[in-house]
């Protein structure tokens, strides 16, 4: 299992949803089926029920940034959690669970913490999900994210050997 965080933060998060929402534009996606596997919000709805929209869940997802005393430009988080191609396919529970360790781990939405940022995990294809996370907290504070690709590595081997996954 590999977490691979995407180069500096992004400043368009409706952008971002509806490019991991649409149609694919890959020729290796062959399976897809964007869904919401979790969120900071347990009954935030998804847009692929028809329950909500993209914008809505951009703007609930922007809310912190929105109030926050500091400008914050750079404010879209986005990382791909792959699993090794001859791994077995992952419940979408199970993928929750790893969204949540892997957040915890990078110091997005640690555990027990209220006012950690808000962020979705989306699923659309069979061997990987996309964290998305917007960089302010509920308390308008920043994340502290140093060293937190360390520590996402540790949390995907220590994965790698509970869910007896290959290493990637």
């Amino acid at each position: 299992m590999i977490a691979m965080v995407h180069p500096g933060p992004g400043s368009r998060t409706r952008e971002l949803l509806r490019e991991l929402y649409g149609p694919s534009t890959s020729r290796y996606e062959h399976q897809r089926d964007p869904h919401l596997i979790a969120a900071w919000d347990p009954f935030e709805p998804d847009p692929a029920t028809g329950e909500a929209t993209l914008d809505d869940l951009a703007a609930h997802l922007n809310r912190p940034v929105d109030v926050s005393p500091y400008p914050l430009r750079r404010h879209v988080w986005h990382c791909t959690v792959l699993t090794a191609r001859h791994d077995r396919v992952l419940t979408d529970t199970t993928w929750a669970q790893i969204a949540a360790r892997l957040l915890d781990a990078a110091g997005i939405a640690p555990f027990g913490d209220l006012f950690a940022c808000r962020w979705i995990a989306l699923r659309h294809a069979r061997d990987h999900i996309h964290l998305i996370a917007t960089l302010a907290r509920q308390d308008g504070r920043r994340p502290n994210l140093h060293g937190n690709w360390y520590r996402m590595r540790d949390t995907c081997d220590l994965i790698e050997a509970q869910l007896g996954l290959g290493a990637v």
